[in-house]
């Protein structure tokens, strides 16, 4: 039996609102169409569109959620109610598609409104999941033109490499054995394929940035967003720019120090989810002392306006996720992991920090998360960790460094070396000190 209460009343409202917040979005998307349609129409058929869009608005979706909630109410515990609810507004919602359906008009609004019955429902059983599922589909309804202007710019690679990360989080990842294979007790299959995820995850979220702003971008764009992906990339590529336009070798100097500066926040980033708490505390000093170094130089640079807002050409980005790269670079990791940790037991830690250095020349990601991890399944001390990855950070920009040199030349290159030399001894100096 319902009594009136102060709990049941709020139930009741937050249904109600959980409703409106669908049917509002739908009602302006609807006024927006008609907008948009105001040129092509006559006055009579634009009078009759606009009424047939705010027919499912937000006073309609409320309505909706509100009935589903109120069947699970009378209903009690039996299921009769609920699904005799959502078939008749199954029927009445299909009975308004075919009456006012066009050639021209999709299903979108239709399947929110036979979803808000079922959210009202929920409500009754678990209230943070269906408040959590009604934002989900607004934002997916309020999602439409940024979905419309960006699919143009994927290629098929890109659905392919995306539907494989998907597949990878979805069904190999929970599939990988969680057992240690190896005597030093750091190699666990799960363990690697979860980093390599993780890794993926942040490759693809700067590759999507990239594409998503285009490919012509300012120098600080170019290194903030390049970084994330390769800041390797982006040397090379800024560094040749240099050497062929004379012009932008103060933007290709940005472009790279923004790199190097993005790369730092991606390590701390990784060490801080591998290796927890214990390892980032020690870990930001040092990377904001980076950090900092880099963006003051490139602030100085901005500041005597040395041709910064030069436009960069393409970089080759390419999706950084495939099946095939994602098991090479799980077998890169697997070997740093065993090497580093054979290394620490053979020669204690100077043989870790001497393969940090020499991995670090190739990429800063393995060791980074080869250390991290080891911070808490061998107990490795975090600051030898930290010094670890700093030294790998060094190795890489010297590394870079002799990219700038070797493709953008002498003007190029002498610069940019003293600039990235100086973040360096600002982030050992914050390790020894």
């Amino acid at each position: 039996m319902l009594t009136l209460d102060f709990s049941t009343l709020k139930e009741a409202i937050m249904a109600a609102a959980l409703g409106l917040m669908m049917g509002l979005e739908r009602e302006s998307s609807g006024f927006e169409r008609s907008r948009e349609s105001q040129e092509a129409l006559n006055r009579r058929e634009t009078d009759r569109v606009e009424g047939l869009q705010g027919a499912l608005g937000a006073r309609t979706f409320a309505l909706l959620t509100l009935l589903g909630w109120i069947s699970v109410k009378v209903g009690g515990g039996s299921l009769a109610m609920p699904i005799a609810v959502q078939a008749f507004a199954a029927i009445l919602i299909g009975l308004f598609y075919f009456r006012t359906s066009s050639p021209d008009r999709g299903l979108t609004t239709e399947v929110a409104a036979l979803a808000a019955p079922l959210l009202g429902m929920l409500l009754t059983r678990d209230a943070l999941l269906a408040v959590a599922l009604a934002v989900i589909m607004t934002l997916l309804l309020l999602s439409k033109p940024w979905i419309r202007a960006w699919i143009p710019r994927l290629h098929r690679e890109d659905l392919i490499a995306t539907m494989q990360l998907l597949l990878v989080f979805a069904i190999l990842l929970p599939l990988l054995p969680s057992r240690v294979l190896d005597p030093w007790g750091v190699l666990s299959p799960q363990k690697v394929g979860w980093m390599v995820a993780l890794v993926a995850s942040v490759d693809f979220l700067g590759y999507a940035l990239s594409r998503v702003l285009g490919s012509r971008r300012g120098a600080a764009l170019t290194g903030l967003v390049g970084g994330m992906v390769s800041s390797t990339v982006v040397t090379v590529t800024m560094s040749r720019q240099a050497r062929e336009h004379p012009s932008m070798r103060s933007s290709g100097q940005v472009a790279v120090m923004l790199a190097c500066a993005t790369m730092a926040v991606r390590v701390a980033f990784l060490a801080g989810v591998v290796g927890g708490g214990s390892l980032l505390r020690p870990l930001l000093l040092p990377m904001a002392a980076m950090v900092a170094t880099l963006l003051a130089a490139t602030w100085w640079m901005y500041r005597s306006g040395e041709g910064l807002g030069v436009g960069t050409d393409d970089m080759p980005l390419r999706n950084p996720f495939h099946l095939k790269r994602a098991l090479g670079w799980g077998l890169a990791l697997a070997t740093v992991l065993l090497l580093s940790a054979a290394a620490r037991a053979w020669f204690g830690d100077r043989g870790l920090l001497v393969t940090a250095g020499i991995s670090g020349l190739a990429d800063v990601t393995p060791i980074t998360l080869a250390v991290s991890s080891q911070v808490h399944s061998i107990g490795l001390d975090s600051r030898t960790a930290v010094l670890a990855i700093v030294l790998a950070i060094g190795a890489n920009t010297l590394a870079k460094a002799g990219f700038a040199w070797i493709s953008g030349g002498r003007a190029f290159g002498m610069r940019l070396t003293a600039m990235l030399a100086a973040s360096l001894v600002a982030a050992l100096a914050m390790v020894v000190f």
